[in-house]
């Protein structure tokens, strides 16, 4: 095992962490244990401790705590810090470590080669939602959908006990609750946990961001559901939008203010008619969501839940920053080889939270970040954390790898810098909006987009004019290592939208549960004094704020 192979393993350790358990790699304390190396053959220990030294690189650069010990320390570690994952390295992959005592954590078996397990504290295997036999078999779906959802609720104390309160204080009884929110496990949860505390629920999902195992499962405990998986903007999901809004909602928990907008066509010839009749306020939980509205003529309140520090510091940068990048690490390097980051350069655009999280796990991992950035103070910020920067996109891509947008602006990428990507440079959005990547005009322009035979991955084909200018020598060096199909074009990662709801399995489960704290904070607000509310925008007050991280910390054990 040389050092490349050490930290392609590394990552791959983490990418099946991640996929499986849908938990957050910051601030948690992973407790490497190995075999002892004193009793390996020389070879053998030579690679155990690359390998443990490569994991706890990419670990510390991600800001996890990280604890290792051998096996013989295993009996009684000193351990200042409460474990949340254990990760057994180089064990025989027909050797199971006992449990360590006292430590009730996920645990990961990772021999040196070979297939990576990960296990609930329970014992019970976790599994990846897009594992083949769960996508090959609908009832087996439908199963694995329950026990994730309850996986997650689980992990979600913050919004738990701020939903509690609210069904102690009576006032959720029968208020009609609308979700526009990602439906996937978290979501559900949120859902479940409104509907048992007396509210009349019910939630919208758009079509790419919908796991249609978790709508039936929704359906099943008697939450209306108006979401079908398929492709957004499709006529289906505008009618399910309508049917959502016209249903006499009090109160809408918003995620990118698309719902909260529609909802203001509400005359009687509008699209639907009544919507603003019963609503008596709304919350929007993103920064694309809310940047349209600080110049809409809205017509109720509407808190910022995005901009609420308990949120936007934790969602965007942490949770957003590791789940996309996990995300297209395994669309990319689907049969989990390890995805050369170390060899390769990685332009964000975009230094806001989602672009600052996203560039450091790029750098853990062995990146070579640029960042590019608009505003001066954002890019002396990146400059300052050590990136390369520039204020410009078009002239600075031609030696990228990789192209992510993190700006949640509609055409930051635009054909004139597709024209400028080498053959197989992968292109994708972190977090973000419609048209973020500018493929209806490149298809307009000539240029083709094609499937290829990894899920949520298409070929950008360049028309003739423009392929005649890419030189074969350009191509990124590990392309027809990865996959031969992704030198023909540019790699387009899920159609350009935000990869890691529509592709991925949303943020980790513990900061999702403090956005929706967040979020429940914001309904508590707007049921008890939405009628005192003038309409627009209004920042969640500070002492909600600061009960959400306090929840939070508490969580996670540590004292204040």
């Amino acid at each position: 095992m040389t050092v490349r192979d050490a930290l392609a393993r590394a990552q791959v350790i983490l990418r099946r962490f991640a996929a499986t358990s849908n938990l957050l790699i910051p601030g948690r304390h992973f407790l490497l244990r190995h075999a002892p190396i004193s009793g390996l053959a020389h070879g053998s220990a030579e690679q155990l401790s690359r390998l443990v030294s490569a994991l706890e690189d990419i670990l510390t650069g991600f800001g996890a705590h990280v604890t290792v010990i051998d096996e013989d320390e295993a009996a009684s570690p000193n351990l200042s810090l409460p474990v949340h994952v254990v990760i057994n390295l180089g064990f025989p992959s027909n050797v199971h470590p006992g449990a360590l005592v006292n430590v009730d954590a996920v645990t990961v078996d990772a021999p040196l080669s070979g297939q990576i397990v990960v296990w609930a504290p329970d014992g019970s295997r976790l599994l990846d939602p897009h594992d083949p036999a769960l996508t090959d078999d609908p009832h087996a779906a439908v199963e694995y959908a329950r026990g994730r959802i309850e996986w997650a609720r689980q992990r979600m104390p913050v919004t738990e006990a701020a939903v509690a309160k609210l069904a102690e204080s009576g006032i959720l009884k029968g208020r009609r609750i609308g979700l526009a929110l990602v439906l996937e496990p978290k979501t559900a949860s949120l859902a479940l946990m409104l509907d048992q505390a007396g509210a009349r629920v019910s939630v919208f999902g758009h079509a790419d961001e919908t796991r249609d195992d978790i709508a039936h499962v929704l359906s099943e405990q008697g939450v209306a559901v108006f979401a079908e998986s398929g492709e957004r903007g499709n006529p289906r999901e505008r009618q399910l939008a309508r049917q959502f809004l016209t249903q006499g909602l009090e109160v809408l928990l918003d995620d990118g203010s698309h719902l909260i907008r529609l909802a203001h066509d509400d005359g009687p010839r509008g699209e639907v008619p009544g919507a603003l009749d019963h609503l008596i306020g709304a919350a929007e939980e993103t920064t694309s969501g809310l940047r349209p509205l600080r110049s809409f003529p809205l017509r109720i309140p509407v808190i910022a839940s995005n901009d609420a520090r308990s949120k936007t510091l934790f969602d965007n940068a942490y949770a957003t920053g590791q789940s996309c990048l996990t995300t297209i690490l395994d669309l990319v390097d689907p049969t989990l080889q390890g995805y050369p980051l170390w060899t390769q350069r990685v332009v964000v655009v975009g230094y806001g939270d989602v672009g600052q999280g996203f560039a450091r796990f790029c750098r853990a991992m062995g990146a070579r970040v640029r960042v590019v950035e608009v505003d001066p103070v954002r890019q002396l910020q990146a400059q300052m954390d050590g990136f390369e920067s520039s204020p410009q996109l078009v002239g600075h891509v031609g030696d990228a790898d990789m192209v992510v947008s993190a700006t949640g602006e509609a055409s930051t990428i635009p054909v004139s810098v597709l024209e400028q990507l080498r053959l197989g440079t992968v292109v994708a959005v972190a977090g973000g909006v419609d048209n973020e990547v500018e493929l209806a005009a490149a298809r307009a322009q000539g240029w083709t987009q094609e499937a290829s035979s990894f899920r949520s991955v298409s070929i950008l084909g360049a028309p003739p004019a423009v392929s005649a200018q890419m030189n074969e020598d350009e191509r990124v060096t590990h392309v027809r290592d990865v996959n031969d199909e992704f030198s023909r074009g540019i790699v387009v990662l899920d159609n350009g939208s935000c990869i890691n709801c529509t592709a991925g399995e949303g943020n980790p489960i513990e900061v999702m549960d403090m956005s929706f704290g967040v979020q429940v904070a914001a309904l508590r607000r707007i049921l008890e004094g939405g009628a005192d509310l003038s309409a627009g925008l209004h920042p969640l007050p500070e002492q909600d704020d600061r009960g959400v991280a306090e929840h939070a910390l508490e969580a996670l054990g540590v004292t204040r």
